[in-house]
């Protein structure tokens, strides 16, 4: 197999410190050489401890893949530390501050079994080198993990190596919320529960005006067993008396060498959905009551016969739905006249090609440390039958996605094609564009400096003429913090976002400013392209990270919008949100579904 590399290269560690003790030495033979000494050289330096017993900072040695390769793994060890002061880089240190110590005592570690599941390689296996990188980008992505190294044994056997799995754990457990003039909220997850990565999390709400509560919970046990099966229950309730009950147990493609995939999930919700051109200035609110079940099913096929990276990493994905809504209250006809809130029936499914590779950067959504970029390409067709409307209807789709990694910077884009068709007619057909495009790392001085662009488009012709099946620019449907009632059957969005990141830190955290604008515009298909309003936002911040902490980043910012229809004009807001704004998509295939047109 073609040599995987890690993207950090190791460094020989050299003692120096001698050959300036002997210049240090023979200067004080006359007080002339001493004089001279302390001309160009720094005495204190010496003091330091040599070089040879303290790991440079950030640095991971290569592994040397195609050395090991035919070889048996004889024992895996794995040890996982606590987030405050420890380092996997060097073992000697150790944490000194007393709040470093009372924050590790209040931590559990993740255990040894939790990493272990993770894990594609066993011990008495042959040595695959692609099964060590993907075990080492599944162990990264997890939530409660900061920091993971790898690293290969010798043994005293030549057909025999070790291997060491070493963790630097987060602090799991996140407290936060949010308050406002009429209501507050409160929200508490923990991540890594008794270190064994799975994950609960509660919210409590309160209105202040008529003293209302709420209580929203969720439970995820993330990998049963190495099964990378999961399972996720929830709860979720609102003022509104909206609520959903969810159960979900999954197993995903998570790494390009799995070969089944499946899922079942269940929902019980009670939702209210306004209507607002139906009565003229006026919002109708009606009641629904539905069930929600779900079952899908996928297989991964080898293409190429070669061991290179890229062939073992490039698939046939062949995979197949079942889901059904049922509504058991739903709106009044004279309300929702286009039954768009009616029972349905879907089998539906996909055949593609996934070609999906990782390389490492640093500084993009994490300070300092090293985050799996996806590139490759993938090609996907969908098919499926409809049962809604008292009608069957076929349904075709198809994506073309591809990303690189190019000397300019990293460039990604899809595009998505999805119709029905009843009769030999094209009904509810969608087109999507998107590109995702971020510069490479711009030094500004002990600053640095990334530029992201992402522009989408999306197209819609023979929608349902009903105002829920239009597009809208609220929220994360275009523009953050945007809520409108206005709707179009067109809609392009484009995001620009200037990311600093900043040399120092206060108490582990970092303020790295940013400078964001977004602008979109709905169009209808009796309106030309340049008669329609643009909107937009424009936003000053900060990406806060922490080392130490177990969520990625998230952002703070100050958001001025020009104009809201129907809200007003020069509006300030002030958002607190997760920075999942820029998000690059996996080029993954798996569980098929129609194009989502929103």
């Amino acid at each position: 197999m073609n040599t995987i590399s890690y993207s950090q290269n190791s460094e020989e560690i050299k003692d120096s410190t001698k050959v300036y003790r002997n210049i240090y030495d023979f200067s004080r033979k006359s007080k002339t050489s001493e004089f001279f000494y302390h001309l160009f050289f720094n005495k204190r330096a010496l003091q330091k401890k040599p070089s040879s017993q303290v790991s440079p900072k950030n640095t991971k040695p290569e592994i040397n893949h195609i050395k090991h390769k035919g070889k048996i793994i004889r024992n895996i060890y794995i040890d996982s530390y606590d987030p405050f002061g420890y380092s996997l880089n060097d073992t000697l240190k150790k944490p000194r501050k007393k709040i470093e110590k009372i924050g590790n005592s209040t931590h559990i570690k993740t255990r040894k079994f939790t990493i272990k599941n993770l894990l594609l390689f066993k011990e008495y296996e042959e040595y695959d080198s692609l099964k060590i990188v993907e075990s080492e980008r599944l162990i990264r992505r997890q939530r409660y993990t900061r920091r993971t190294q790898i690293e290969i044994l010798p043994t005293n056997s030549a057909d025999t190596v070790d291997v060491s799995v070493k963790v630097l754990d987060s602090w799991s457990l996140l407290p936060n919320g949010n308050l406002s003039t009429n209501q507050g909220d409160v929200k508490l997850t923990e991540r890594n529960l008794l270190g064994l990565g799975h994950q609960i999390s509660g919210t409590y709400k309160y209105r202040f005006e008529d003293h209302q509560k709420t209580i929203s919970s969720r439970y995820s046990i993330n990998n049963i067993k190495n099964t990378f099966i999961s399972i996720d229950l929830r709860y979720n309730n609102d003022f509104d008396k909206n609520s959903n009950r969810t159960v979900g147990i999954n197993r995903g493609f998570y790494s390009p060498l799995t070969k089944w995939a499946f899922g079942a999930n269940f929902q019980n919700a009670t939702q209210k959905y306004s209507f607002d051109q139906v009565i003229a200035d006026s919002i109708v609110v009606q009641d629904t009551k539905s069930q929600y079940e779900d079952y899908w099913i996928g297989r991964s096929f080898k293409i190429h016969n070669d061991n290179s990276y890229k062939s073992r990493t490039t698939r046939l994905i062949t995979s197949l739905t079942f889901n059904k809504r049922i509504y058991k209250r739903k709106p009044e006809p004279t309300i929702d006249l286009y039954n768009y809130y009616s029972n349905e029936k879907n089998i539906i499914g996909l055949i593609g090609v996934s070609s999906r590779q990782y390389y490492q950067d640093k500084f993009l959504f994490n300070y300092d440390i090293i985050e799996d970029i996806p590139y490759g390409e993938t090609y996907a067709l969908t098919f499926g039958n409809q049962e809604k409307f008292g009608i069957n209807r076929l349904y075709l789709g198809s994506k073309i996605a591809y990303g690189r990694k190019y000397s300019f910077g990293y460039l990604s884009g899809s595009t998505e094609f999805g119709s029905y068709f009843n009769s030999g007619k094209a009904e509810q057909s969608a087109i999507k564009f998107e590109f995702n495009y971020f510069t490479n790392l711009i030094p500004l001085g002990r600053w640095k400096m990334r530029q992201f662009v992402k522009p989408s488009f999306t197209w819609g012709n023979n929608r349902l003429n009903s105002e829920k099946d239009l597009l809208t620019l609220n929220n994360n449907m275009g523009i953050e913090g945007f809520s409108s009632p206005i709707t179009g059957t067109q809609k392009w969005v484009l995001n620009l976002q200037t990311q600093t990141y900043t040399p120092g830190n206060w108490n582990g955290f970092r303020f790295s400013p940013y400078f964001n604008a977004t602008f979109g515009s709905l169009i209808n298909n009796d309106v030309s392209f340049l008669k329609t309003p643009i909107f937009s936002k424009f936003s000053i911040g900060f990406l806060i990270n922490n080392d130490y902490l177990v969520f990625n980043s998230f952002q703070i910012s100050f958001s001025y919008y020009p104009s809201i229809p129907f809200d007003g004009n020069n509006i300030f807001k002030t958002n607190s949100f997760e920075n999942s704004d820029l998000s690059i998509s996996d080029f993954q295939i798996s569980k098929p579904y129609y194009i989502n047109y929103e």
